[in-house]
């Protein structure tokens, strides 16, 4: 319960930094990203990570068999939902420019790094 409660004050805190980090940025740098962009990209990319490690933690927490079956259940729903997520951004604006890919590519890498962190030291203390 505690490493839950750490995760999502990390990932909070992570989001927030990240947050003012581009309301500094992108006004000040000529891309064609808007900040609203930006914040939905953000929130949604959250939003993805709480719920893929709220999944992998309850594979964690069963069997071998069962848990490995829901963590990876876990990672393929992750996959799913940013698949959802970038089909739903190209239909709402028709375009997916280079710097929403960048963007969206340096967010999920910075969240995936934090998750998957978390997810070792879980597997590491069972």
């Amino acid at each position: 319960m505690i490493d839950r409660i750490r995760y999502i004050w990390q990932l909070l805190v992570l989001a927030t930094f990240l947050l003012i980090l581009g309301i500094l940025l992108i006004p000040r740098v000529d891309v064609e990203l808007s900040l609203n962009e930006y914040f939905v990209s953000l929130f949604c990319i959250t939003a993805i990570n709480l719920i893929a490690y709220l999944v992998m933690t309850k594979g964690i927490q069963k069997s071998d068999r069962e848990g490995v079956v829901i963590l990876l259940a876990g990672i393929g729903f992750k996959f799913f939902l940013y698949l959802f997520y970038i089909l739903v951004f190209w239909l709402v604006t028709k375009k997916l420019l280079k710097p929403f890919i960048i963007t969206f590519f340096a967010l999920y890498l910075v969240f995936t790094f934090l998750l998957a962190i978390h997810l070792f030291k879980a597997l590491k203390n069972k």
